[in-house]
């Protein structure tokens, strides 16, 4: 694609109206001029029919008369004939004006007493059509005619018989001198009557002489038009290019020469270019525009220096507080890790003492002792907690691995999951912490749903997250319902949903949730870091699942997840 800067631009535009304003001017020329070329023909053709006119009424007023007697004697003199002496005349007139070669004279008539004034089918028309100027004199027709392929410029008048002496030759035939029956025959020029048309006076030029004549004159004002216009066009366009292209150029090099380096010191801020010093010193637009460009300058210069120096404050001020994030990083992974080391020795402790009990209840039984124990425990109790305590320790070891060095990274131990045993223990576990007298919790999770491919402690730790933030958000008596089916979306994941009829949780504020250190809103006071929802979310993540909540305020709300189903193949 051709890029056309400005000053191609308005010399294309400037050219384009000298070619607009140019063409038209010599087409409205053209047609006036031809026009005018055409009204002179028409004035020197009316003179022409003019003077014949004359002619004919000298010779029938003054000629016919003086030479009466010789016609009377039986001699026909052609000088007599009105028509004739017409036709004479401008034979002559041509002879002595150049202007007059061209031009020819006819009295077109239907029913000449000559044959050579015959009218053709034109003429005839012509004719017929001045029959209706009898009562005008002034009336005439005038226009264009192709005769013999050419194009001829034609005026024609009508010729009205008002002199009665006329009917003595062309009235009857009987009484029609004779030389004149023995030299034109009785058929034509007879049966006129008084004050009719009898002919047309026709005068033809070529039209060749009007449209030379046009030509000639279109040319002498084309060649004083265009150079009048082509000097104009040179001018205007020396004006745009001083004053406004090259100021326009000046302002674009100094705007490329400030982008292409930064200004960082006093000598810099002015741009040493003697053009545009000059352009700064004029009053018009353009000097307006070289001065605020000027400033402009001055301005950036003091606003680059200033980010700079805030760029050196941000980096230090970024780099300090880099430094300090590390510091408490390095404190809180080895708070973490002194706490685990507790925890786990705590831990231990309980799950040495359980291990005890559960010995000493079963040597019991084998024994069959007589003696009553002062604490009655089920075995099924000693187990569940001798299980959690087992999960405990395998929690408290994923931290102590070598990706540890990340708080929310999670290892996985992944092995087949059952989700019925896995709930149906969840809903027990919080059966024996008395949970139920102020919530319901339903497993709905049936047997036939697919085992999952993941970690049994980690997965139990999304469930009871999910459960525990359902108990302490929401009122008591709350229903909790544990469901577990193969998701419509991927038929290779389980989606697995805790659904509770409380509160419900603003759908605005349900994604946020999920990040660290987010909480949600109770209308009582809740303990807690807002780390829950933050660990089920990684560990989902570790298992290639999906988490998510649907809900609406006061309608209750339903944690879900999905999990890969086991690849049996």
């Amino acid at each position: 694609m051709i890029r056309w800067n400005l000053w191609a631009k308005f010399s294309l535009f400037l050219f384009l109206v000298w070619l607009l304003v140019s063409g038209s001017t010599i087409a409205m020329l053209s047609q006036h001029l031809n026009a005018h070329a055409e009204q002179a023909v028409k004035e020197r053709a009316k003179i022409v029919l003019t003077g014949m006119q004359a002619v004919r009424d000298y010779t029938r007023d003054h000629v016919q008369p003086v030479l009466k007697e010789s016609s009377d004697m039986g001699f026909f003199i052609q000088e007599s004939i009105p028509n004739f002496a017409a036709r004479t005349i401008f034979a002559d007139f041509q002879q002595q004006d150049e202007l007059l070669e061209d031009f020819l004279y006819k009295e077109a008539t239907p029913n000449p007493t000559n044959p050579t004034d015959l009218a053709d089918a034109f003429e005839t028309d012509i004719f017929s059509q001045l029959q209706q100027f009898v009562t005008s004199e002034s009336q005439g027709l005038s226009g264009y005619r192709f005769l013999d392929g050419k194009k001829l410029f034609y005026m024609a008048q009508p010729l009205v018989m008002s002199d009665v002496s006329c009917l003595e030759c062309h009235g009857k035939v009987r009484d029609a001198p004779e030389y004149l029956v023995n030299m034109y025959g009785d058929r034509n020029g007879f049966g006129w009557q008084l004050n009719d048309v009898v002919a047309a006076q026709m005068v033809y030029v070529p039209a060749d002489i009007i449209f030379d004549r046009g030509r000639q004159n279109l040319w002498t004002v084309t060649k004083t038009l265009l150079g009048t216009l082509g000097a104009f066009f040179v001018v205007v366009n020396l004006l745009l290019w001083r004053t406004v292209v090259k100021p326009l150029k000046i302002l674009t090099n100094t705007a490329k020469a400030v982008s292409s380096c930064s200004i960082t010191s006093e000598q810099d801020v002015f741009p040493q270019d003697q053009h545009l010093e000059k352009l700064t010193l004029r009053r018009d637009e353009p000097g307006q525009l070289a001065r605020s460009f000027q400033y402009m300058i001055y301005v950036l210069s003091r606003r680059e220096q200033d980010l700079q120096l805030a760029v050196q404050e941000r980096t230090q001020s970024l780099e300090q507080e880099m430094r300090d994030r590390k510091t408490v990083q390095d404190a809180l992974q080895t708070y973490a890790h002194a706490m685990n080391h507790d925890l786990r020795n705590l831990v231990m402790g309980i799950s040495n003492l359980v291990q005890g009990i559960i010995f000493r209840a079963s040597k019991a039984k084998t024994h069959a002792s007589t003696q009553q124990p002062s604490i009655v425990i089920e075995p099924k109790v000693l187990s569940m907690i001798q299980q959690s305590c087992d999960r405990q320790l395998k929690l408290m070891n994923s931290l102590m691995e070598v990706q540890s060095s990340d708080i929310w990274r999670i290892s996985l131990q992944k092995d087949n999951v059952n989700l019925r045993q896995l709930t149906e223990d969840l809903r027990f576990f919080y059966e024996t912490k008395q949970t139920l007298s102020t919530a319901k919790i339903s497993n709905h999770v049936s047997s036939e749903v697919p085992q999952v491919y993941g970690d049994f402690c980690q997965l139990r730790r999304v469930f009871e997250n999910l459960i525990d933030n359902a108990l302490k958000y929401n009122p008591k008596g709350v229903a909790i319902t544990l469901t577990a089916d193969i998701w419509d979306d991927d038929p290779s994941m389980v989606r697995c949903a805790v659904t509770d009829n409380g509160m419900g949780i603003d759908p605005a504020k349900s994604q946020e949730l999920f990040e660290i250190y987010a909480r949600g809103k109770s209308q009582f006071s809740v303990d807690g870091y807002g780390l829950g929802l933050y660990i089920c979310r990684k560990i989902v993540e570790a298992h290639g699942g999906h988490i998510g909540v649907e809900s609406f305020s006061n309608q209750g709300a339903e944690f879900w997840f999905t999990l890969p189903i086991v690849n049996i193949g």
